[in-house]
């Protein structure tokens, strides 16, 4: 992983541990007097400390559950980075009122004396499920889908992505990172509706199975169909982990096994990583950017010790 990478991804690491267990100081560190925070859920807010009191206020009014990201992406340089990344909150196994809330986060940070820290950060929370009283602070769009009168959504991908802005790659000499990393890039696209992104995930002759749409063949019939089934779907999250990667040796193609995270249970019994389906994607490198040239979604439930 680039050392960039890593540091950005520890500073999310520390956001979401201080966020489930209201550390006002540990989130005011992560900010600056400067920062701005558009939240879906808890408005807008600038400066550290403001910020930091409002994700504190989580724990207090017991909406707080743990928090875990995933299906990350870093670009930039060494100075400002674009960080994208789901997150989910889940209850304890042993919660009488099981609750669960997804998010999607965007962030731009900057290098500092302190570190890597938030100078902007975009949060959109489409979806609960459980104990309404959990979530009661929080403002949360409508079940009813869009209707006069609602906010502008807080993330906009055609305007805010790192790929909509052009960041460059981190990795973009680094073939097998760009593969391992593909599926953040792939599942963003489908969960925001960005079909110019989406477009650029598939190779033109992709085909597969893509449940509950069936066999599709060519990236007409795979984009369309992705456009219509979501408009029925718009809070849709596919939050994923990447669980194998090769590249073959020329670095134009390679095999991607990824497990479909479910929030409302990501963990068995004894505690070990559970995936309710998993994907086997090939995927194809054009042009320095790597697209999916055949996608197999396979429903069922598996741990990452089955082969």
């Amino acid at each position: 992983m680039n050392p960039i990478t890593k540091d950005v991804r520890a500073a999310l690491d520390i956001f979401a541990a201080a966020w489930t267990e209201g550390d006002q100081s540990a989130l005011s560190s992560l900010f600056t007097e400067s920062s701005v925070l558009h939240s879906s859920a808890h408005g807008q807010a600038r400066g550290a400390a403001e910020i930091a009191s409002l994700f504190s206020a989580d724990l207090v009014a017991k909406t707080s559950l743990r928090v875990v990201t995933t299906n990350h992406s870093v670009s930039g340089d060494d100075r400002r980075t674009v960080l994208t990344s789901y997150l989910y909150g889940v209850s304890s196994p042993s919660d009488p009122t099981p609750s669960t809330f997804g998010a999607t986060l965007l962030a731009d940070l900057v290098r500092t004396e302190d570190g890597w820290q938030f100078a902007e950060l975009r949060l959109s929370i489409p979806w609960t499920d459980g104990d309404p009283a959990r979530f009661v602070p929080w403002s949360l769009p409508s079940a009813e889908g869009w209707k006069l009168g609602d906010a502008t959504p807080t993330i906009v991908s055609e305007l805010d992505s790192p790929w909509s802005r052009g960041v460059p790659d981190l990795d973009a000499d680094d073939a097998v990172q760009q593969a391992a990393d593909f599926y953040a890039r792939y599942a963003w696209a489908i969960d925001q509706g960005d079909i110019a992104l989406l477009r650029d995930c598939f190779t033109e002759d992709v085909s597969g199975s893509f449940p509950p749409m069936g066999d599709l063949h060519g990236r007409h019939e795979v984009i369309g169909q992705m456009k219509s089934f979501r408009r029925g779907w718009p809070w849709m999250q596919h939050f994923g982990r990447t669980l194998h990667v090769t590249v073959d040796e020329a670095q134009t193609s390679a095999h991607l096994v990824v497990g479909r995270i479910i929030p409302q249970q990501p963990a068995a019994p004894n505690g070990q990583d559970l995936y309710g389906a998993h994907y086997q994607l090939d995927l194809r490198r054009q042009n320095g950017i790597w697209r999916i040239s055949s996608f197999d979604y396979i429903p069922g439930w598996i741990t990452t010790k089955e082969p």
